[in-house]
């Protein structure tokens, strides 16, 4: 899956500020603070740090916050957003937008284009073509996981599911070939995340690897703080595992800084983004010892490719994929099928080959994070659980969603089937029972 990189400023997707219809995700272009570019020319818009500083952010980065949990409405409605209610997003009649340049021209295969918006933002249109056996399916799948992550306290970017009114847009937005007419899109929105990349070296695509954020925990003193802070880690793990997100290359998480910035800590400077893009952006550049930020937020940034298996190759059934999902199970078998006996809870998820090492899918998880996400997750009702699947629209993917209950033999269709099978998922991590597994177990 690839990253949705601005062909304009090389930043990360959430830090850019007819007859026919398919499904599409609209994504803003605006660089973080462009709204006060004329206000401040030294803004930072990122952080450049020491590996080590780098280190200690990641290590004590918010994962987890204790919230409310939203109602079944509020869940379909999606997080607060400044622009208004999911009805003001979602006029009868389409938010319109005319047609600018296709998506071959950005590099990817994903097909998406970019229209401009009548208060004259740029769009970028990620969509689906209408077929569920060759589309794109992660305009789903995100939308579903997203709000299974804000609703239980985990941080994630907000996507919002929209219809767009493409105007003089053509038959193949992708190419920008073919006889040009108004199209009516259904799509989300996806307005840039507030807050600062932390960095350590010029690439805003470093992300982190699941192995080296374990690392920085477990380098943290020993206490009670290294202990929590370890708990929420492997809660969202054991998350990443439930919702089957085996695409975890490091631009798929973010380590990023919210809130206040000590702009003393440092001096800001223009770095050049070193994509052999000429545009540079002005990022604070830490003193050695000092720290800057305040709040580093540590996140899973891409969940496209979820609620299906996960794999090597990520494919079709890697992304929102009923039978898929189902099948898969949240932990590993204790004995596998050489009747080798393995650690408790060993996390039954396959990194994708661009993952590379260091990615920690199969790796055991600890009791205390186990039970800390079940607690959580016990907290949905089946009316919240149907909600996170109706958010994204599934009916419009076009699958033909029956499956069959192992445990009643009953034959379930639709949200119905969704709801079953979340719930028999969340029942194998409130039946398990973890011990207390190490780092040191398991496979990488």
């Amino acid at each position: 899956m690839e990253s949705l990189v601005s062909p304009i400023s090389g930043w990360p997707r959430g830090f850019r500020s007819g007859t026919a219809t398919a499904l599409v995700t609209v994504l803003a272009l605006a660089l973080p603070g462009a709204g006060r570019a004329q206000e401040s020319a030294r803004e930072p818009h990122l952080i450049l740090t020491s590996s080590t500083q780098r280190d200690a952010y990641l290590a004590t980065a918010r994962v987890w916050q204790a919230r409310d949990l939203p109602s079944p409405a509020e869940i379909v409605e999606g997080p607060p957003f400044a622009r208004g209610t999911r009805a003001q997003l979602n006029p009868p009649g389409g938010v319109p937008c005319t047609y600018e340049s296709g998506g071959a021209q950005m590099g990817g295969k994903t097909p998406k284009f970019t229209c401009r918006a009548a208060d004259g933002r740029s769009i970028r249109v990620k969509y689906f073509s209408g077929d569920p056996h060759s589309g794109n399916r992660e305009v789903f799948a995100e939308v579903v996981a997203t709000r299974l992550l804000w609703a239980l306290g985990f941080d994630a970017d907000r996507v919002y599911p929209l219809t767009v009114s493409c105007q003089d847009c053509p038959a193949d937005p992708m190419t920008g070939t073919g006889p040009r007419a108004t199209r009516t899109f259904m799509g989300v929105t996806e307005p840039p995340f507030q807050g600062l990349l932390i960095l350590s070296k010029a690439d805003t695509d470093q992300g982190w690897k699941f192995g080296e954020f374990e690392d920085a925990i477990d380098g943290m003193p020993a206490g009670p703080d290294r202990d929590r802070q370890r708990m929420y880690f492997d809660a969202l793990r054991l998350l990443a595992a439930f919702v089957q997100h085996g695409d975890r290359k490091p631009e798929q998480q973010r380590l990023v800084c919210v809130g206040d910035v000590d702009l003393g800590a440092g001096d800001v400077h223009d770095l050049s983004t070193g994509d052999g893009n000429t545009f540079s952006v002005p990022a604070l550049f830490e003193r050695p010892g000092a720290s800057s930020c305040r709040t580093p937020v540590a996140m899973i940034q891409d969940l496209g490719a979820t609620y299906g298996s996960s794999g090597k190759i990520t494919s079709r059934t890697n992304k929102i994929h009923l039978e898929s999902w189902a099948k898969r199970r949240v932990f590993k078998p204790a004995v596998d099928e050489t009747g080798k006996k393995g650690p408790a809870c060993r996390l039954d998820v396959t990194a994708a080959f661009t993952a590379g090492g260091h990615a920690k899918a199969s790796a055991p998880v600890s009791e205390a994070g186990r039970k800390f996400l079940a607690d959580q997750l016990a907290r949905l009702s089946d009316a919240h659980i149907r909600a996170i699947f109706e958010a994204a629209r599934l009916e419009a993917l076009g699958d033909k969603v029956a499956w069959t209950d192992p445990k009643t033999g009953r034959v379930l269709q639709g949200l119905d089937a969704w709801v079953e099978a979340f719930k028999q998922k969340r029942e194998q991590i409130a039946a398990a029972r973890c011990g207390q597994a190490t780092p040191s177990q398991g496979n990488p």
